[in-house]
């Protein structure tokens, strides 16, 4: 079990290179290009990783301010996804045997057409173990806990694959054979373009319509990647009440995030995009007619502007709604620089309408404080019983948690049918 946690804990940009490269020896491609793809795709990660940590570097000081100047005091704290990933990676026989279990259902459903897609994503299965031990916890019942993070795992593998034309639509036919059933993605995707669906229906409202990339030429200027980020970071120190000086450093560095973060992800597409050339040929001469995807990591889709915009802007939105919302006891900090991965279904989901996207992500923002604070006990005892280091008497959560969607709703109708027996 020490081996698979040390394996796993090696993090994403090591893990990916090794699946990507195996894959490719199985989808036939020479030896050579399926070490080039794995390399490209793990420095695609890592250039990925390098670029986030801009953000998350200059966003920590400026919350952990914003939320002292405005005199933020909620009791759940927020440990952010690298200790909820640990947390779900804790139990190395339930992490076996839910990793094997995901492997073995996926192949049967593609087998039996329930599917079209090889869900290779491995690191990303995280999300759906830590679910599945959330209701083991509860229940008492380790097969019970497989079910559910089996479950969440096929039905963000399904809506996911379901919302490919979409996603090819918005980002460009390189999408096209990769399905995105990280988190709660999937879903939150589907949510916006109910959204998008809803104000379509309302007069004048759908009648509204902005969007950075249709500023005047006059003005365009501003809507730059690298100019936002600037504006937005000098904006928000403002804000935090930093000097001049920090100020700076804190608008070069969002400024520098926004500039990286799409060419790191065209990095990795340019790894990816071999594999899944080998992937299709490899079964449409094994299974001519059939449509086969592979599940990815949806950071691939992080490098939008609109995407990271937004990431930015709803910083001291989910702060101020945080003290608003009814019911909210969880304080967002440590994963504010995730925002932007939970903006990408958000942006997608309503065609690039900002407007749109501002209540959308309002909405996401809100379901995710009260998962958050609802989960948080739970994850709690769980952070304790693997040996999480917490001060005593804290209450912690991660708005991550708040964030799967799919495994939140299995979770509860099965712990409510469970706790009829």
């Amino acid at each position: 079990m020490g081996v698979i946690n040390t394996i796993l804990g090696l993090g994403a940009s090591v893990i990916m290179p090794i699946v990507i490269f195996l894959l490719g020896v199985v989808f036939r491609m020479k030896v050579k290009n399926a070490l080039r793809a794995g390399l490209t795709v793990g420095i695609g990660f890592t250039g990925i990783s390098l670029a986030i940590s801009l953000v998350s570097d200059n966003l920590g000081g400026l919350v952990k301010a914003m939320q002292a100047n405005w005199g933020l005091a909620l009791d759940i704290t927020d440990v952010g996804w690298p200790a909820a990933s640990g947390i779900a990676f804790g139990s190395g026989t339930f992490v076996l045997a839910s990793i094997v279990t995901f492997l073995i259902v996926n192949v049967i459903c593609l087998a039996i057409k329930i599917t079209h897609t090889l869900n290779v994503d491995i690191f990303n299965y995280w999300h759906f173990i830590l679910i599945g031990t959330v209701s083991y916890f509860v229940t008492g019942n380790f097969i019970l806990g497989i079910v559910v993070g089996t479950l969440f795992m096929m039905v963000n593998t399904i809506l996911g694959e379901r919302q490919e034309q979409v996603i090819t639509d918005f980002a460009g036919e390189q999408m096209a054979g990769l399905t995105f059933s990280t988190q709660g993605f999937p879903l939150q995707l589907l949510f916006a373009r109910g959204v998008d669906w809803v104000i379509d229906k309302i007069p004048g409202l759908n009648k509204i319509s902005f969007n950075l990339g249709n500023l005047p030429s006059s003005i365009s200027f501003f809507g730059e990647p690298m100019i936002l980020g600037f504006l937005l970071g000098g904006i928000m120190s403002f804000l935090a009440g930093y000097k001049w000086d920090a100020a700076l450093v804190v608008a070069v560095g969002l400024s520098a995030a926004m500039f990286l973060l799409p060419r790191m992800v065209s990095i990795m597409m340019e790894g990816l995009a071999p594999l899944t050339d080998a992937a299709r040929d490899f079964m449409n001469t094994r299974f001519p007619g059939r449509k086969f995807n592979i599940a990815m990591d949806y950071c691939m889709l992080l490098g939008d502007r609109d995407v990271i915009t937004m990431g930015i802007i709803t910083v001291p939105i989910v702060l101020g709604l945080a003290i608003i919302l009814p019911g909210n006891r969880f304080l967002p900090f440590t994963d504010l620089t995730a925002l932007p991965y939970w903006m990408i279904g958000v942006v997608i989901g309503t065609k690039r309408n900002s407007f749109r996207a501002l209540i959308a992500a309002v909405l996401t923002l809100c379901i995710g404080l009260w998962i958050a604070t609802d989960l948080a006990p739970l994850i709690t005892q769980m952070a304790a019983g693997v040996g999480f280091k917490f001060e005593a008497g804290t209450t912690i959560s991660g708005f991550c948690v708040g964030q799967e969607w799919v495994g939140y709703i299995i979770h509860k109708i099965v712990s409510f049918f469970s706790g009829m027996f």
